[in-house]
């Protein structure tokens, strides 16, 4: 008798922390759960599943649970969560009991930044659109709002250099609430353009023609303004024609950013060249000419150029009609300063008569001339 007691003392210590299940019929088992029916528990709670089975009338021959005895219950997913304890006594009698428990969300949401992106640099009126979206962390409720003053595919403005901010509010279904800012930079990185209108690119001016040069620098109309612009002349002021050959004019621009740019046309300057004059005629035509005697090359350069206008291995001789076989023509420059005109006196051989030959001249500048001749007794 004494023995008995002391089990019944035991097992009432035992269960003295465990809660029964409702709803067991007068004689059917009685469950014991760990926990409170419907009671809250904040999320990653460290909640360990308990339970026992007892029969006021018999032996339990079964307790088992939805899960294990001494598992951990899941605190991690938000919500109302349910566990099932199957009890069976030796009679046959069972009782199925089922008790809540509920998590609640204590996680805070959070947003996820796409466009502009946090301590990103973005190019002064580059095309972009608020590109942001807000999420609940694993086991959380969901989202119940995501807002900001510049919503989701809004244009960003970048028409402004400097360092701006986007603030979107987070608030999940547990009305967890998030507040999040990000920075981003809207930069000058685009060099400024220039416009050089004179010289252009490939022009051929005359020796000593007046011409004017001309150019402008523009950083835009978002840029960050012009810190300068500058050519190896001031635009306004006479271009330099002053001697022959190829030439080049350079602009620099400076925007306040700090970026440069560079720009640079070649031009050429040559003789002013007005054709020879007679006894050469209009190239291909041919002057007919005596054999043995020199032929006399006449042409102006408006001016005298001195004696040194022909490039290396010029004035030559080419038969008409041949692409190469060039040979040096022998003869004598001379100047007339009252006629301003310059005479090249090509010696020819007697053997000529019968042949056809172009007097070929490059001058220093780079510019070619042809006179042709037909050769007689």
């Amino acid at each position: 008798m004494r023995k008995r007691v002391l089990v019944a003392a035991l097992a009432v210590v035992t269960l003295a922390a465990f809660t029964p299940s409702a709803g067991a019929e007068d004689g059917d088992p009685i469950v014991y759960f760990s926990f409170d029916d419907g009671a809250y528990y904040p999320q990653n709670y460290d909640l360990t599943f308990g339970f026992s089975c007892v029969s006021p009338t018999s032996a339990i021959v079964s307790c088992e649970a939805s899960q294990q005895l001494g598992s951990k219950l899941d605190t991690l997913h938000a919500g109302t969560h349910t566990v099932t304890v199957t009890a069976v006594d030796y009679d046959g009698r069972q009782t199925i009991a089922t008790q809540t428990y509920t998590v609640i969300d204590t996680t805070k949401p959070h947003v996820v930044f796409r466009t502009p992106a946090d301590g990103a640099v973005y190019e002064v009126g580059a095309e972009l659109t608020y590109d942001y979206s807000c999420e609940d962390d694993p086991g959380g409720l969901g989202i119940y709002e995501c807002f900001s003053s510049k919503p989701v595919g809004m244009p960003v403005d970048t028409r402004e250099l400097g360092t701006f901010t986007l603030e979107v509010v987070a608030v999940d279904n547990q009305f967890n609430i998030s507040q999040e800012t990000i920075t981003y930079t809207v930069a000058d990185r685009t060099p400024p353009r220039i416009t050089l209108s004179s010289p252009l690119d490939g022009a051929i001016y005359k020796l000593g023609q007046s011409a004017q040069i001309s150019f402008a620098c523009d950083d835009g109309p978002f840029g960050s303004g012009m810190n300068g612009c500058k050519g190896d002349l001031p635009s306004g002021s006479q271009l330099d024609t002053s001697s022959v050959g190829a030439k080049t004019f350079t602009v620099t621009a400076y925007d306040r950013a700090g970026n440069v740019s560079h720009l640079t046309h070649a031009y050429s300057v040559i003789y002013d060249f007005t054709g020879f004059a007679p006894p050469a005629v209009d190239y291909p035509l041919a002057a007919s000419m005596k054999a043995g005697e020199a032929v006399p090359l006449k042409f102006s350069l408006s001016g005298n150029q001195g004696v040194g206008i022909f490039a290396a291995g010029s004035p030559s001789w080419l038969p008409c009609g041949a692409l190469d076989g060039a040979t040096r023509a022998d003869g004598t420059l001379s100047y007339n300063a009252s006629a301003d005109r310059y005479t090249f006196l090509a010696s020819t051989p007697k053997a000529w008569a019968g042949s056809c030959r172009d007097l070929i001249m490059t001058l220093r500048d780079g510019t070619t001339h042809r006179a042709r001749f037909s050769f007689t007794k």
